[in-house]
């Protein structure tokens, strides 16, 4: 195979509809406008079929201009249509390899294959649109190879596998909170239609609202909650349906998605840090995700700016997951001795999160007075949600980790080695002063910046201790 991979190869040509695809996305919503403006006249239809020849044209000569091929040492790519650019990225560059197959993809047995590499930018180092699966797959294993090693079989590097099962799966969808997504994502598209809807519908909407019986909204909220729910249930399914994570000797492998196979390469040196986040729906049940902070790591749509390990596990089954795939940093919850914030940090807690809803009743209570109920029900979830936040935060310190634990909606665990740790600040407001307490921030790498993990409102003498303990690893032997 590395023979055959040493002479230039092109993509496949269905990489053509992909590289049509591109000004297709980027013009859609223009296309919409300009459709709902003019309707379907002779000049639309005139521009419609010239843009199209101009997109096939750019798309076959983007295709036709594009040649990769691999050495011993580097990945060489050769493409550009009006400025020919040759491109070399050295193997020892690679920090990640992911093979994604659309819809499109997987009828043709094809592969998209994404290269990331250290001090990458925000897209991927490389990315090759449509090359036969067995192609790709062989592509990783040679890119993975250092210059002039062995060549070793995935299926001979794996140490263990784990693989979801439907019914957790479902069970994933059912708690996720994948209504948040489908919620945000109708809010943006009716942004967008705001420009061309007439504004008398939102007018009459308005009013009707306003003329209804609390029940009556309360009903058709109930009743949209639930579609928008099971719509949320299904992205989840479709998402990570298949959800496979396998441990070789020097990286973790998931592969994931039901319409989209994504196969993603995690380097464990890259591994900043690991935690374990419990949503609203989940903690009752003992369910929670394993997620991963991974240092260099871009790839869209995963948990946060992190990456899922597993989608759902049993609090009692993330001990024996941690320690199969990541050994390091198997830990026994029950030896965890958190630090809790003093009973005077409470307030803090209260104040931040329910301000904005109690200035919210306010401004609703002098201009509808007839919706107050809304931000009096919100705030009084919202200190609800500040009890808990306070309930639920901690630290625990070890020779070689630190544990730190905090909740805003979702609780989260999350456990790092000192020696991941880029930055250590405390920081005080006045009142914080006044009382004897801090607010600590451990910094760790993540993407193209950090990320910052914070432990609030605790005594600033225990801050201060572990303050000094980090400050003594570091400067001393390792």
């Amino acid at each position: 195979w590395m023979k055959m991979m040493s002479n230039p190869k092109r993509l496949h040509p269905i990489a053509i509809i992909f590289n049509m695809m591109k000004p297709i996305k980027e013009l859609l919503f223009s296309f919409i406008i300009i459709l709902v403006m003019d309707g379907f006249s002779t000049y639309f239809f005139l521009f419609l079929f010239i843009f199209l020849l101009v997109d096939l044209v750019y798309g076959f000569l983007a295709w036709r201009k594009f040649s990769y091929y691999v050495t011993d040492e580097a990945l060489h790519l050769e493409y550009g249509i009006i400025r020919h650019t040759k491109r070399t990225i050295s193997k020892n560059r690679i920090q990640s390899i992911d093979l994604t197959e659309n819809i499109v993809h997987r009828m043709f047995r094809l592969v998209k294959v994404q290269i990331e590499t250290a001090g990458g930018g925000h897209e991927a180092e490389a990315s090759l649109a449509a090359i036969t699966l067995r192609e790709g797959e062989n592509l990783r294993e040679i890119l993975k190879n250092a210059p002039n090693g062995k060549e070793t079989l995935l299926e001979e590097q794996t140490v263990v596998t784990k693989k979801i099962l439907m019914s957790r799966l479902v069970i994933a969808g059912f708690t996720s909170g994948g209504i948040g997504i489908v919620f945000g994502f109708l809010i943006a598209v009716l942004l967008e239609l705001e420009e061309i809807v007439p504004e008398n519908v939102y007018d009459r909407v308005f009013a009707w609202i306003s003329a209804s019986s609390i029940i009556t909204i309360l009903l058709l909220v109930l009743i949209s909650v639930i579609i928008v729910w099971l719509f949320g249930v299904l992205w989840v399914i479709i998402r990570y349906g298949d959800f496979t994570i396998k441990r070789t000797e020097n990286e973790l492998l998931i592969t994931r998605g039901l319409l989209e196979r994504k196969q993603i390469t995690i380097p464990l040196h890259r591994i900043q840090a690991i935690g374990v986040e419990e949503n609203i729906f989940r903690q009752p049940f003992g369910y929670a995700t394993v997620f991963a902070e991974v240092a260099g790591y871009r790839a869209k749509g995963e948990l946060l700016d992190s990456t899922v390990l597993f989608p759902l596990l049993h609090k009692r089954e993330i001990a024996e997951f941690v320690q199969n795939f990541l050994g390091e940093y198997a830990y026994d919850e029950a030896e965890l001795n958190w630090v809790k914030p003093k009973k005077a940090a409470l307030p803090f807690y209260l104040i931040r999160s329910s301000a904005c809803f109690l200035i919210a009743g306010v401004v609703v209570y002098l201009f509808i007075p007839s919706f107050l109920w809304i931000p009096i029900v919100l705030f009084a979830l919202s200190i609800a949600l500040g009890w808990f936040n306070y309930k639920d935060a901690g630290y625990y310190l070890t020779e070689e980790r630190i544990f730190i634990q905090y909740r805003f909606i979702k609780r989260v665990s999350i456990q790092l080695y000192h020696k991941r740790i880029q930055a250590f600040e405390k920081k005080q407001h006045a009142f914080q002063k006044k009382l004897g307490m801090a607010t600590m921030q451990v910094s760790i790498i993540h993407n193209l910046g950090g990320k910052h993990l914070k432990a609030k409102d605790f005594e600033e003498e225990m801050i201060d201790v572990v303050n000094d303990s980090l400050a003594y690893r570091k400067a001393g032997p390792s």
